[in-house]
């Protein structure tokens, strides 16, 4: 689970922001929502943080720095790093800085890099075995060559020690992680963080989908069933999805396309191996769904919505011609079925994307109450303009964060309990108002919310 992620000199963040996770100690309402570390007491977390700013503020900006480090970390790319470059060339010349704290299988991390352009400058970890931390490396540089201190617990924990893990360094590009290099080299003490941010870290832009849903509805049945009893629960007007597998044709598929087009469809589906899939989305021009190597040859999985009609009579539509509401929520709908595993965290951009705000409030209700009731220390961040969201009876006040830029157009996040809040203030209004800044502001007559 996320205890806190900080970030500085990225894009329009020009000093450092945090997200704090951990609930505000003078905070007294809504204690249900604290999410308690049976491993360590001390570590307690809220399952949910709403970001709200104007267009252009910064909260896609936030979620991105977060999507940078993941990718550092679990790919072996090495984008170049943009600073905040609305100051000065001093401040431009500064790095980039990353840091995460979060707990996974009982363990807290302490774990961060900065960069300066694609050139790793610095990076720690620190694990927290007990109560106390124990440093596992420190690297930084030396000289202009990249150097390192091993701690006790990192040194034991590895084959050959010392040695080995100097030997690992000194190979080490400038661009590259130690954590992902060493990881790669079996050092297994190391790999539970790279673990989390692959598998425990789900980043959703507006545009995101669920890779392979088709195939995922189609080989798990109590999973699609649990998501038609959801569908019918938010009135999304369809009686139930269907997973339909069905014989794919390459060459009859291919004979549509161009010439360009084809000859790199063709090569794509003579690379997959048996069981291996690639998705078709592009419904205005191919088929939509994942089409799926077989021993036999390949075959189409796709999504149906089921309606009944008048008279009895069951008709089948293809999920591309659905609306783009309906396709966001399901989508979105396995995050759900996703919180019974344990410290895992969802990062959704624009929450409410195509979403009616009565379906909005469903998913966040739902998730609320399902991670707090099985405790198992699953989290949800999200970005939203909709301030019909914005409800003390949604959300603690700590769980409320608001994005805004200075005259200088850099972007400062804050924690709604850094205002004064009378009892029975009405969020939405307030926000709407202006109380909390975050809003745009408009040259000429405006509108005030009563």
């Amino acid at each position: 689970m996320l205890i806190n992620f900080t970030v500085s000199n990225f894009r329009s963040f020009k000093e450092e922001a945090l997200l704090n996770l951990a609930p505000a100690k003078r905070i007294r309402e809504m204690s249900e929502h604290i999410l308690h570390s049976p491993e360590n007491k001390a570590v307690d977390v809220l399952p949910v943080s709403v970001m709200y700013g104007k267009n252009g503020s910064g909260k896609t900006t936030f979620i991105d720095a977060l999507q940078f480090m993941k990718l550092r970390i679990t790919q072996d790319i090495y984008p170049s790093v943009t600073p905040f470059r609305l100051a000065d060339e001093l401040q431009e010349s500064k790095p980039t800085r990353f840091s995460i704290l979060f707990k996974y299988c009982g363990i807290v991390y302490d774990y961060g890099f900065s960069l300066h352009k694609k050139t790793v400058q610095e990076e720690w970890l620190s694990a927290y075995f007990t109560s106390k931390p124990s440093l596992m490396f420190e690297r930084y540089m030396e000289n202009g060559k990249p150097s390192a201190t091993f701690g006790q617990a990192l040194v034991s924990a590895t084959l050959k020690g010392k040695s080995f893990l100097g030997f690992i360094m000194q190979g080490i590009k400038p661009e590259e992680l130690f954590l992902r290099e060493a990881v790669k080299r079996n050092v297994s003490i190391l790999a539970p963080i790279v673990d989390w941010f692959s598998d425990h870290c789900f980043i959703i832009k507006p545009e995101s989908t669920v890779q392979a849903l088709e195939l995922i509805l189609h080989d798990q049945t109590e999973t699609l069933n649990k998501m038609n009893e959801r569908i019918k629960e938010m009135d999304l007007d369809v009686d139930a999805l269907s997973s339909v597998r069905t014989p794919f044709d390459v060459e009859k598929f291919c004979s549509r396309l161009g010439d360009t087009e084809a000859a790199q469809y063709r090569s794509i589906f003579e690379e997959l191996q048996i069981g291996q899939a690639v998705t078709l989305s592009d419904e205005f021009a191919h088929p939509h769904g994942v089409v799926r190597k077989t021993a036999d040859g390949f075959d189409m999985v796709k999504l149906e919505a089921g309606y009944t009609r008048l008279d009895g009579k069951n008709v089948n539509f293809d999920m591309a011609l659905a609306s783009s509401g309906m396709n966001r929520m399901i989508h979105l709908l396995p995050a759900l079925d996703l919180i019974h595993g344990e410290d895992t965290v969802f990062v959704i951009d624009e929450l409410e994307r195509s979403l009616h705000t009565l379906l909005a409030q469903y998913f966040i209700k739902n998730f609320i109450s399902e991670t707090t009731n099985a405790q198992k220390g699953n989290q949800l961040i999200f970005s939203t303009h909709d301030t019909n969201l914005l409800d003390a009876n949604l959300f603690r006040s700590d769980e409320i964060w608001l994005i805004e830029k200075d005259q200088e157009h850099a972007s400062h996040l804050c924690n709604l309990v850094e205002f004064k809040l009378t009892t029975g203030l009405n969020y939405e209004k307030g926000y709407l108002n202006g109380r909390f800044g975050a809003i745009p502001v408009f040259h000429g007559d405006t509108l005030r919310i009563h």
